[in-house]
């Protein structure tokens, strides 16, 4: 017989934040992908624009508004789609970009007034485009998808790709500190990568539903969950601070989350399901 599955949340709701409170007016980039799309700092946020060339929306955190295309300033320099982005966490204005047109850009937001899509009475404010960035980051024979900055070391940042690789680069010198070897995930999409709290291990997930665990330095596997997760769905990572935990989260015949002891990854500590 068919059952209805009853929500924990159905009598949920919330008041409608008031228009002074809201960004609006920014038409969102239809890309998908296992990418955040959205990104902040202390300072900014930045998501990807509709429209050709991959437009770039970095708004201030402090002045909510109407973004007006063709008036708010943007930023642009990329020939594709823009993919996904990250702040570096050691400089508030400065951010990666990564797109369909193979390459990574470092950017750098100007400071104070000079950066001011809208107005401090929230109306789209004309401006000049960022179309000067600081560093091309080449060598991805395909789209790049995901970014990761490193949480302890300055401009280190980790990149993956549809050509099914993952780079570790020295943004300074613009090269490649380390690449995984060929054929390391197949013919396998990389779904996620996060560093740990250190920064010492590298950790991805991909279709294959395998979790792997990566010297940055080497470009090295050091050990690998088989499975972690049965279903068809992403895996996404989470390293648990510095308690050697790691939550992963996917499907199996539900939605679930898992949590591993980074010692012995032959079985989890704890399995949740989220759907019941």
């Amino acid at each position: 017989m068919f059952k209805i599955r009853k929500s924990q949340y159905r009598h949920v709701f919330c008041d409608n934040p008031k228009p002074e409170h809201c960004y609006t007016g920014i038409s969102l980039s239809t890309v998908t992908g296992d990418q955040q799309y959205i990104k902040a700092s202390s300072k900014y946020y930045v998501c990807s624009l509709f429209g050709g060339g991959g437009p770039m929306h970095v708004g201030r955190l402090d002045r909510p508004g109407r973004f007006e295309a063709g008036t708010s300033s943007i930023v642009e320099g990329h020939t594709g789609s823009v993919l996904d982005f990250d702040f570096n966490p050691f400089d508030d204005n400065m951010f990666a970009s990564a797109s369909e047109d193979c390459s990574i850009k470092l950017w750098s937001i100007p400071d104070g007034n000079d950066w001011e899509p809208t107005d401090v009475n929230g109306r789209a404010k004309k401006g000049d485009n960022l179309t000067e960035n600081l560093v091309d980051l080449l060598g991805h024979r395909k789209k790049v998808t995901l970014l990761r900055f490193h949480p302890t070391a300055a401009n280190v940042l980790a990149s993956t790709s549809a050509d099914y690789t993952v780079k570790v680069w020295d943004v300074e010198s613009g090269e490649a500190i380390s690449t995984t070897p060929k054929d390391s995930f197949g013919d396998n999409l990389i779904s996620d990568v996060v560093w740990d709290a250190r920064g010492e291990i590298l950790a991805t997930s991909c279709k294959d539903k395998n979790v792997r665990f990566m010297d940055p330095r080497a470009g090295a596997f050091t050990s690998t969950i088989t499975k972690a997760h049965e279903g068809l769905k992403s895996v996404k990572l989470a390293y648990l601070g510095d308690t050697g935990k790691i939550l992963t989260t996917g499907t199996s015949r539900q939605r679930e989350v898992k949590i591993w002891d980074l010692k012995n990854l032959s079985k989890p500590l704890l399995v949740e399901n989220i759907d019941t």
